[in-house]
């Protein structure tokens, strides 16, 4: 994967980068979710059909994106994730799937062993049973995430396994992260930000660390101690979200990005590249910067 910031030769606004919430739909309810409170028939009734996510892939791959996310919910809630995903691959992108994994079967994997994805990011949130299924509430799901780890390591599918810190977990992600470094090609992710729900509620922060807990658990650990000095030592970047790098939710609206959806441009009813040149420098972000010189291209940071 190329590093944004040496993108230097593209154009000052290019839509280099895709994350596509393909659904809110899931088949667990896991507590921190901000989308699961859009995991309801109702809503899932105003999801893009097939026929809408074709169309609007086929104009941002006109476009000239080249990273496309896939994520929810869970992707492969949806009936016709296959079609989406390999058309995706046959247009060319550089494919990333974010997924709870329990949903991938020796079938699904070789699917995507037949037309590789970039990489697959899972959701790991214990390596205790009852952890993960106080965190998934999903009675079985543990066994089925682990399984589907095992399917796409055995077809040597690129994949990151993740967690997010909570007060349910934090006495086993060092053993998650010991469990990851153990597969050897994996990597591991630790998420520290809880988000509030979509509809604006707040459920997901009962279960936040507090600082002195996080700085506690990144202390036993030399990389995640590293990785927390480096961000504590730097302040960020200004935000370059909508510059090289977009949103889509599940309704067909383009936005900043995924933590930014006060404003949105509707691609059901607007073509892409209305949306993108047009309507997204117009949105609002606290964290945008002033003008810059060109030759300055700062990371995004809270995408």
């Amino acid at each position: 994967m190329i590093a944004q910031d040496k993108l230097t030769h593209l154009p000052e606004r290019f839509p280099y980068s895709c994350q596509w919430e393909i659904t809110c739909r899931c088949n667990l309810h896991c507590v921190m979710c901000y989308t699961d409170c859009f995991n309801r028939p109702e809503a899932i009734r105003r999801e893009l059909s097939t026929a809408e996510i074709l169309r609007i892939m086929d104009e941002i791959a006109e476009a000239g994106t080249l990273e496309l996310c896939l994520t929810g919910g869970e992707p492969l809630a949806r009936p016709d994730f296959f079609q989406l995903y390999e058309h995706a691959i046959h247009r060319g992108f550089l494919v990333t799937v974010f997924s709870n994994g329990t949903l991938i079967t020796e079938t699904h994997a070789d699917r995507f062993a037949a037309l590789r994805p970039h990489r697959i990011e899972i959701s790991l949130h214990g390596m205790i049973r009852e952890t993960f299924e106080r965190v998934t509430l999903g009675q079985g799901s543990y066994d089925r995430c682990l399984q589907a780890i095992g399917h796409l390591l055995n077809r040597q599918i690129p994949l990151v396994l993740k967690s997010t810190a909570m007060t349910l977990n934090q006495q086993e992600i060092l053993d998650i992260k010991q469990y990851v470094e153990s597969l050897g090609t994996v990597t591991y992710k630790l998420g520290e930000e809880m988000r509030p729900e979509l509809d604006g509620g707040a459920g997901p922060f009962q279960y936040a660390l507090s600082k002195q807990d996080l700085a506690e658990l990144n202390q036993q650990d030399s990389d995640l101690q590293r990785d927390a000095c480096r961000r504590d030592s730097l302040e960020p970047p200004p935000c370059r979200s909508g510059m090289h790098a977009f949103h889509i939710d599940a309704y067909g609206q383009l936005q900043l990005c995924s933590g930014n959806r006060r404003q949105s441009y509707d691609l059901r009813t607007g073509s892409f590249q209305t949306g993108f040149f047009e309507a997204l420098p117009t949105f609002a972000c606290e964290w945008k910067a002033p003008h810059e010189p060109d030759l300055i291209r700062p990371r995004m940071h809270h995408v």
